[in-house]
């Protein structure tokens, strides 16, 4: 199964979240996972190397792909029960080659104007990648919500700005909170540094209900992968 975590706009999270699915299903469902760096800054590198570099941590194997990659992710996708595809942010080859043929699409975008902006040229690309593609599940995720009641409203407008354009929303979301840079910069993941806290479950949430929105919901598809694995 081959997830992508892309977007257009940068600083949405995108690397933090394709990291924390990928500790997800190697710890808590012990699949195989290679995470694909497509990010020339190699944030999602970095982190491996760091976590590398750490014991006790389950092993998660990363390779660096770039422009026309939809070959190597049909080759790897063989290989492993779960590719998770790290985009930068912006709109190029690596990003459409892997909407060519992800299962699972997850487009992070934060409560805020400018990010908002880029839910219509996101449609257009994700259309166009739909008549190669027509199975992929896409999904915008909002992240780093401010976590001031009185800011609610902001959440719940950005959730509407991508309804009305017919995408599917997750219900899940992330708050803004320090544990999610905290573990980047050890090469781990907020399970791993709270497995009972509340980013922990954020990204549980994210993961079940994104599965849900595709081919059944999270249970069979763990239960299917495991099965062919």
């Amino acid at each position: 199964m081959i997830i992508l975590v892309g977007g257009e706009k940068g600083g949405s999270g995108k690397s933090c979240l394709a990291q924390n699915i990928a500790v997800y299903l190697r710890k808590e469902q012990r699949a195989t996972v290679l995470m694909v760096d497509c990010d020339p800054q190699r944030t999602t590198s970095d982190w491996i190397q760091e976590r590398n570099n750490s014991k006790g941590l389950d092993n998660i194997n990363c390779v660096q792909l770039y422009g026309k990659i939809r070959n190597e992710l049909l080759s790897l996708n063989n290989h492993y029960q779960y590719v998770i595809v790290d985009c930068g942010g912006q709109d190029n080859l690596a990003l459409r080659s892997s909407m060519s043929v992800a299962d699972h699409i997850l487009i992070p975008l934060r409560p805020k104007r400018r990010d908002l902006k880029t839910v219509p040229h996101m449609e257009d690309i994700i259309s166009t990648c739909k008549m190669v593609n027509p199975k992929m599940n896409a999904a915008f995720v909002i992240t780093q919500c401010p976590s001031l009641p009185s800011l609610a409203s902001r959440i719940l407008e950005a959730k509407e700005v991508c309804r009305s354009f017919d995408f599917e929303v997750l219900d899940a979301i992330t708050f803004s909170r320090n544990v999610y840079d905290d573990s980047e910069e050890s090469g781990k993941s907020v399970m791993e540094i709270e497995a009972d806290g509340k980013a922990a479950a954020e990204i549980r949430s994210i993961v079940s209900e994104l599965f849900s929105k595709g081919q059944g919901n999270v249970t069979q598809q763990f239960e299917k992968i495991r099965a062919i694995g």
